[in-house]
């Protein structure tokens, strides 16, 4: 069966649970020298969402992520579709002025960002922002530093600890309605706009690409950022 007809009328989220119980043993990403399976996103993402869940993240909120393609990025997507959030990817190499607009448009609630990346500190720079964003409530940092700035701020991997176990709400989705992400345009001819894409329409995308390419679950895709 073709992927496109498999995936059909599924969410981002069903996908994911759908191959960790089919071989959740079976390599879903390696980056620098550490790999994880389906089943280990799986579970992660169901941590994170938890704790998420446990700062008060429902359906529909928006999650903004200024990462590069980190591992930490998959998990936490994952997580945003278990719980209906919304995920707003930003690229971490806008500007100041240019993430302060996207953030307040799209009415962010929560972000992950690299605590630091290509020389610059995202930590001290949204730590900032929570005091100019009245959405933003929360900062999620990824990074190996045990920095103390905000009692809003928290590190990923405290947040993956404390939802270990628990649980939450699972959102039930509508996968041709219900938006999974909203990405942003150059906005070479005025502000950047935000365009909202559904569960469906990324499902879809993927399985076609996959399904045009021939790819099979033995193939590995080399990702560059």
């Amino acid at each position: 069966m073709a992927l496109a007809e498999r995936f059909r009328g599924l969410s981002v989220d069903a996908c994911l649970r759908m191959r960790a119980e089919d071989d959740p043993r079976h390599p879903l990403l390696v980056f620098e020298g550490r790999r994880l399976t389906y089943g280990q996103v799986d579970a992660q993402s169901e941590a994170f969402a938890a704790a998420l869940h446990e700062l008060g993240v429902e359906a529909g909120d928006r999650i903004a992520f200024t990462l590069p393609n980190w591992p930490e990025f998959v998990v936490a997507a994952f997580a945003a579709a278990k719980l209906g959030a919304i995920i707003v990817p930003l690229n971490p190499k806008f500007t100041t002025t240019e993430l302060q607009y996207m953030l307040r448009h799209s009415e962010a609630a929560v972000v992950v960002t690299a605590e630091n990346y290509d020389g610059v500190d995202y930590l001290a720079r949204f730590e900032g922002f929570l005091t100019s964003l009245p959405d933003l409530q929360y900062v999620v940092s990824v990074g190996e530093e045990d920095l103390w700035y905000d009692d809003r701020v928290y590190q990923f991997e405290d947040l993956l600890s404390s939802g270990e176990g628990r649980t939450y709400p699972r959102a039930s989705l509508a996968s041709d309605r219900d938006v999974f992400a909203i990405l942003y345009t150059s906005g070479t001819m005025g502000k950047p706009k935000g365009v909202a894409l559904t569960h469906a329409n990324l499902v879809r995308t993927a399985a076609l690409t996959a399904d045009a390419l021939g790819l099979v679950p033995e193939d590995v895709v080399f990702g560059l950022a």
